[in-house]
């Protein structure tokens, strides 16, 4: 077990799909009579609890009597509803941590009665399977410790990475709904080999065992993914063939694109 996670107790407070990623990961690295679940809906906390081993509460103040961190795994629209009831109620050192898109630092800050260390996060879906990217960005409370402990509790989801907080949005457009596009690239070359003949779930397996032994060369390597490119790419061959239809209907254009628009959505977010 990963030492600063031994004596630290841990609270989730929305068991959804990225809340229940959360608590599962940290239930295989830490006891679970030091992770306490919350939800409105009973019914998720308890399916949880008897899945994960994880400790079910039925209230927030519960949640904050028996946590040091506490992560709001809650949708935007909810976020500031919750950190208002939080208020009254939180301990002076208790670390909050919201994966809210698009909501800020500065945004929970002011609905709270007093400075409180808060630790923004950009999670996505591959968390589910461990192979998650997840992005952190600390206040101006935040110490190193509470920092490296937090690290630590969302290292078992995946690679981790703390930027400054002005970069969020982006993170958002790029890692936090980036698996969507990946996925439709997934079905895309499918789809493509379905119509060549092949089997569809043969297909399916093609493609995803693709895309995943492609980006994991640009994770080990280090290198650019166009120098990979390159040397995948003869002249005059197949691969030069496919990589030029993709460029000439506008491929890399249509993803940047993407990232753009899921950016200023992730801020359009934050202003509501």
């Amino acid at each position: 077990m990963t030492q600063p996670l031994k004596s630290i107790t841990v609270g989730c407070v929305g068991l959804g799909n990225m809340g229940s990623a959360i608590v599962k990961g940290l239930s295989k690295t830490m006891p679970g009579e030091n992770i306490f679940g919350f939800d409105i809906d009973n019914e998720k906390t308890t399916r949880l609890a008897s899945t994960s081993g994880i400790k079910p509460v039925t209230t927030l103040k519960e949640i904050t009597q028996k946590c040091d961190y506490i992560i709001l795994a809650v949708k935007p629209d909810m976020i500031t509803g919750v950190t208002t009831e939080l208020k009254d109620i939180l301990k002076p050192d208790t670390v909050l941590i919201s994966i809210a898109a698009g909501i800020s630092n500065a945004v929970i800050e002011s609905s709270l009665n007093k400075k409180h260390k808060i630790l923004r996060c950009m999670p996505n879906t591959p968390s589910l399977v461990g192979e998650g990217m997840l992005v952190l960005s600390p206040n101006a409370e935040m110490d190193e410790k509470s920092i490296n402990v937090a690290h630590t509790i969302f290292n078992v989801l995946g690679k981790v990475l703390i930027l400054p907080e002005k970069m969020m949005d982006a993170v958002t457009g790029v890692s936090g709904s980036g698996p969507a596009y990946v996925f439709t690239m997934i079905n895309a070359m499918a789809d493509g080999a379905v119509r060549m003949g092949i089997p569809r779930g043969e297909a399916l397996t093609l493609a995803a065992q693709t895309v995943y032994g492609a980006a994991k060369m640009v994770l080990e390597t280090g290198d650019d993914p166009i120098v990979l490119r390159g040397k995948v790419t003869s002249p005059g061959g197949t691969t030069i063939e496919g990589v030029f239809e993709l460029e000439d209907a506008g491929f890399s254009g249509t993803v940047m694109r993407a990232i753009e628009s899921a950016t200023i959505k992730s801020r359009q977010l934050g202003t509501r």
